[in-house]
């Protein structure tokens, strides 16, 4: 299809017109103020008439779910990492959903595919792509079709991590103090960025692409505060939005973190100065050499860290999240500030990456609660 628009009469009121393939006139409308206007109204009309294309008796959920990708997920300002999981989960949908027409598909025969898809991929994956699915099909209905949500009531069981939890985080809390000691030696005898964002992910429990996303601008030295609404990939040199509205929060700081990252502010001034250097848009952690680095070379950099340590376990750079979390909880903070802090809609996450330790901070307050009404004259 294709859209022309014309700016016409006495008062030059704007109008467009719709053809399809053929170059044959479909759709139009007259006496609009304003270009913008007419392509509002236009492009909405497009929309649903691309839509209702695809709405054929025999129309499929790949067929269904490639418009709903062409029409809400191409166009959005979602990132190009986030759109590459919705082309794989499109790939998923044709490999095993597309040889029967969508309004044939029953419940019975999408559980049963589910709980093939759970024995082979993570239960997060398997609920993100029922979600997609749900989206899917809630967009046809709106758009008339009579398609049965046959994800309605499905049940998905399966794995939350190939990993224990108490592996996704150092076991304790000496070998997490000890570790920042270490951190504070490298940042004191390189010249390396690494250490400095380590030491930020370990004692703000920010998301990788959190941390990298960093600007100067967003700390306030004076109240001890960071704000974070962005994410940043090293791969690509490019911001995103946050994860969620959740995500976008206001962060505390130690007084040995504001004394780190002054480190880093004037080594940089003064590195930046002597090369000629620009940073525009005023990251922390910006390398005049490499850029900013990979949450690859960040892990890979932890690890060698670890090694010296004699620490066994392998962790990532998402592992400074877990631990700060685990960290904050054995210190008895309290759960709501401590999901707040990490930028979760509420405690369940929680409840689910530290029940261990939550479990044993619950078995302290029953005996605290014991002790307490233990009444004596």
């Amino acid at each position: 299809m294709s859209i022309s628009y014309r700016q016409r009469g006495k008062n030059k009121l704007w109008d467009y017109r719709i053809f399809d393939k053929k170059g044959v006139v479909v759709a139009s409308n007259s006496g609009f103020r304003t270009k913008k206007e007419a392509k509002y109204e236009a492009l909405e009309i497009e929309r649903k008439m691309e839509l209702s294309a695809v709405f054929v008796p025999n129309a499929t959920l790949y067929e269904l779910w490639f418009k709903w990708y062409e029409l809400i997920i191409k166009p959005s300002n979602l990132s190009q990492s986030s759109k590459n999981k919705h082309v794989q989960r499109g790939k998923i949908i044709r490999e095993y959903l597309s040889d029967i027409p969508v309004k044939n598909i029953k419940h019975s025969q999408y559980q049963d595919f589910i709980n093939d898809y759970c024995s082979r991929v993570l239960k997060n994956q398997v609920q993100r792509f029922n979600t997609v699915v749900k989206e899917v099909i809630l967009m046809a209905q709106k758009d008339g079709a009579l398609i049965n949500d046959f994800t309605e009531g499905v049940k998905i069981v399966g794995q939350s991590s190939r990993k224990k939890s108490e592996d996704k985080h150092l076991k304790s809390m000496e070998d997490y103090e000890l570790l920042l000691i270490e951190l504070k030696e490298r940042i004191n005898n390189s010249n390396s960025v690494t250490p400095f964002l380590l030491y930020l992910y370990f004692t703000t429990g920010f998301r990788p692409g959190e941390g990298a996303g960093l600007c100067w601008s967003d700390i306030d030295f004076d109240k001890l505060l960071i704000r974070t609404y962005r994410r940043f990939s090293g791969d690509t040199n490019r911001f995103s939005p946050a994860k969620n509205k959740w995500s976008e929060r206001v962060v505390p700081m130690s007084t040995e973190l504001a004394s780190v990252l002054k480190i880093l502010q004037h080594r940089q001034e003064k590195i930046f100065n002597e090369k000629n250097v620009m940073n525009p848009d005023g990251l922390v952690f910006f390398d005049y050499r490499y850029g900013v680095p990979t949450s690859t070379a960040i892990s890979k950099y932890l690890n060698a860290i670890l090694k010296t340590m004699g620490y066994e376990n392998k962790l990532s750079a998402y592992s400074a999240r877990h631990s700060y979390g685990s960290y904050l909880l054995a210190k008895k903070v309290d759960i709501w500030v401590v999901a707040k802090i990490l930028g979760h809609k509420d405690i369940q996450q929680l409840m689910e990456t530290y029940g261990h330790l939550l479990k044993e901070i619950e078995k302290e307050g029953y005996d605290q609660i014991r002790d307490l009404l233990v009444i004596k004259k």
